[in-house]
C-alpha cells in the first residue's frame, strides 16, 4: 500500500518537558492533528500524554484516554487469540485451513495456519483488491466467498506479503471453535484480564466516549477521513479502537506468562522461515527486526479512515513505545523510533548513508517514475496489474504533493536486498522543500510489485 505524507495547519502547544518539545515539533512539521504517547519502561509507564486535537471542528483535546482506531496493531491481538486456541488444543499451527473452514477452493488446500499469521499464504488481500465497494456492508463468509476463486499470488510459504485476508480468515476461525466474534473473545480473554476498560471493537453505530475523528489532508485543506464499512473496519486484522493508557498494558502483557506460555510466545516472536530457506523479517502476528543492533517487535497501522499507528517493545531493553494519531500519513513508526532515543541514547536511529548504486537503471526507473507522478503522466507499464490497482486511484494527490514539495534535486540509494526473485530497494529522494524515502520492489520481470513512499 502507497503511504504519503499529507499536510494540514496546526497551532503549536507549549510543554516544558524534551519530549513534548520534540512531539509539537513533530506536530507542527508533519501538521498531526492530534497524538496520544505511551513510553513504558520496565513494565512501569514512564510517560502518558495527549497532543493536539480529538476533533477539530469541536476543538476537543487529545488525552492519554482518547480513543484512536488502532488499525494493524490489531494483528498483534488477533494473533494472540489464535494461539491461545492452539494451547487449548483446539487448532494446530500446521493445520490446513480447510479443516477450519468451509468453502475454501483446492487451491487453499496446502495453506496452514501457520501461512495465516506470518503472511506467507499467497492469499490476494481483499482490501487492496475489494470484492464490493469499501463502503458497502460485507459478511465475512462473502469476503471469503469473493477470495476464494482468485488465483494464490504465490505457493504458501514461498514468500511474505501482508494480506489483511488472512486474519480476516484467522477471525472467522476463532468464531468458529468458540462461538464467539472474535471481538468478544478478545474482550473476554485479553482486554478485561488486562484492564483494558476502554478497548473495543469498531462500531459506527456504538456510543463511544472519548472517540477521536479522523483525518486527511489533501490537495483543497483539511477533510475528514473516508468512510469505509463498519463490517469492514471492525474484521480480525483491524478493527479494535483502543488508547495510548490502554496500550501500555498490552505493550507489557506478553512479558510474562499471563496470557500465553513462555514457548507459545517465542514462536511468536522467531522470524519466519520461508520454504527457500530464507527469513522473512514478520513473525505470529509482529513485525521483527533490530535497531543499533537491539532486537525490536512491533506493529504500524494506517487506513484511509485517517488515523495511523504503532508500537513497538525493545526486547533487551525492557522498554516500549506507543504512538496513536488521528492523522493521515502521520509515520508513528518514525516518531517512536525517535521518541525511545530521547530515552535510551543508544535506541536512536541513525540517519540512513547513502551506499554505491550498482544498478543506474533501477535509479533511473524510479526517476522517471516520481517525474512522471509529478507531471501527472504516470502510466501502468512499470508496473505489475496488481499493484497499479492500487497507485492509480491515488495518483492525483501524490501529483499534487510533489508539487509541493518544489524541484526534485537527487536521489540517493540506502539499502539493497533480494528474496528470491524479488528485489528491494530504499532511496532517498531530495526535493527543495521535502524529503522522502522510496521503497520499491521489482519482480523478476522487473515489473514494479510494490512501493512505499514515506516524509523521511
Amino acid at each position: 500500500m502507497i503511504m504519503f505524507l499529507l499536510l494540514s495547519a496546526f497551532s503549536p502547544i507549549a510543554h516544558a518537558d524534551e519530549v513534548d518539545d520534540y512531539l509539537n515539533a513533530e506536530i507542527r512539521r508533519r501538521h498531526i492533528q492530534g497524538l496520544s504517547l505511551a513510553v513504558i519502561k520496565d513494565g512501569k509507564v514512564e510517560k502518558l500524554a495527549g497532543y493536539g486535537q480529538a476533533n477539530v471542528e469541536l476543538n476537543v483535546p487529545v488525552t492519554p484516554t482518547t480513543v484512536f482506531q488502532i488499525q494493524s496493531i490489531t494483528k498483534t491481538f488477533t494473533s494472540t487469540a489464535i494461539l491461545m486456541l492452539v494451547e487449548e488444543g483446539k487448532i494446530n499451527l500446521d493445520d490446513p485451513i480447510s479443516k477450519h473452514l468451509e468453502g475454501t477452493p483446492e487451491t487453499w488446500k496446502e495453506i496452514k495456519i501457520h501461512h495465516l499469521l506470518s503472511h506467507t499464504s499467497g492469499i490476494k488481500d481483499f482490501i487492496n483488491e475489494p470484492t464490493a465497494s469499501l463502503r458497502e456492508e460485507i459478511t465475512e463468509e462473502q469476503v471469503l466467498k469473493a477470495t476464494a476463486p482468485r488465483a494464490l499470488d504465490f505457493q504458501p510459504g514461498e514468500k511474505y506479503a501482508y494480506s489483511n485476508t488472512n486474519y480476516h480468515l484467522l477471525a472467522m476461525i476463532i468464531r468458529k471453535h468458540t462461538g464467539k466474534s472474535y471481538g468478544q473473545f478478545l474482550k473476554e480473554r485479553i482486554f478485561e484480564p488486562l484492564g483494558m476498560s476502554d478497548t473495543r471493537i469498531m462500531s459506527w453505530s456504538d456510543i463511544i466516549p472519548n472517540r477521536a475523528s479522523g483525518y486527511q489532508w489533501r490537495a483543497n485543506g483539511l477533510h475528514n477521513g473516508d468512510f469505509v464499512a463498519g463490517s469492514i473496519l471492525a474484521y480480525g486484522g483491524g478493527g479494535i479502537l483502543s488508547t495510548a493508557a490502554d496500550m501500555a498494558k498490552w505493550a507489557t502483557a506478553l512479558d510474562n506468562e499471563k496470557l500465553l506460555k513462555k514457548a507459545t510466545i517465542e514462536k511468536a516472536w522467531a522470524v519466519t522461515k520461508l520454504n527457500n530457506g530464507a527469513t522473512s523479517g514478520y513473525g505470529l502476528g509482529w513485525g521483527i527486526s533490530t535497531i543499533n543492533g537491539h532486537r525490536t517487535l512491533g506493529h504500524s497501522g494506517a487506513h484511509m479512515t485517517g488515523f495511523t499507528s504503532a508500537i513497538i517493545k525493545y526486547r533487551d531493553d525492557n522498554f516500549a513505545i506507543v504512538i496513536l494519531t488521528n492523522a493521515g500519513g502521520a509515520n508513528p513508526t518514525r516518531i517512536a523510533q525517535h521518541v525511545a532515543g530521547m530515552f535510551i541514547p543508544a535506541l536512536m536511529p541513525a540517519v540512513a548513508k547513502a551506499i554505491e548504486d550498482k544498478e543506474p537503471k533501477v535509479t533511473q526507473l524510479l526517476r522517471e517514475v516520481a517525474g512522471n507522478i509529478k507531471e501527472g503522466k504516470l502510466t501502468a507499464d512499470p508496473f505489475t496489474p496488481d499493484m497499479w490497482k492500487i497507485i492509480s486511484p491515488q495518483l492525483k494527490a501524490l501529483a499534487e504533493q510533489s508539487r509541493r514539495d518544489g524541484d526534485f534535486k537527487s536521489i540517493e540509494l540506502l539499502a539493497h536486498s533480494e528474496s528470491g526473485s524479488e528485489r528491494t530497494y530504499r532511496y532517498r529522494l531530495l526535493s527543495a522543500r521535502k524529503n522522502h524515502i522510496f521503497s520499491l520492489v521489482l519482480n523478476g520481470d522487473g515489473k514494479i510489485t510494490g512501493l512505499w513512499i514515506e516524509d523521511e
